[in-house]
């Protein structure tokens, strides 16, 4: 019953609306990640870091970020499974989000 009506409350949200959620919450995580370069505090993600050697960090971040909005936003009226897959992904960048302000704000205080 109670996977059911989980089911039912997803039904209700819009993939435009879990998408649009996806881009604010990858732009927040692009700029916490800018004030931490200037606080000296490097990239976690390999991928990432290297780009950022590279001069290609914003670029490459908001690259992935509008591709994963896309495919959620395409993606998400598809199945439950797929629903609770996108739901994961915005918990993610939701915790990436929160370990960045945990973080900057013990660097700054």
């Amino acid at each position: 019953m109670r996977r059911e009506s989980l089911s039912l409350s997803l039904n209700k949200v819009s993939s435009e609306f879990v998408a649009l959620v996806y881009v604010v919450l990858g732009v927040a995580d692009l700029g916490f990640s800018l004030v931490a370069f200037r606080l000296g505090i490097s990239e976690g993600n390999p991928f990432l870091a290297l780009m950022e050697r590279y001069g290609l960090f914003v670029p490459t971040k908001l690259l992935l970020t509008v591709v994963a909005a896309a495919l959620i936003g395409l993606l998400y009226p598809r199945a439950a499974r797929v629903k609770l897959l996108c739901w994961s992904a915005l918990m993610a960048m939701a915790a990436v989000d929160v370990y960045h302000i945990v973080s900057l704000n013990a660097r700054l205080c």
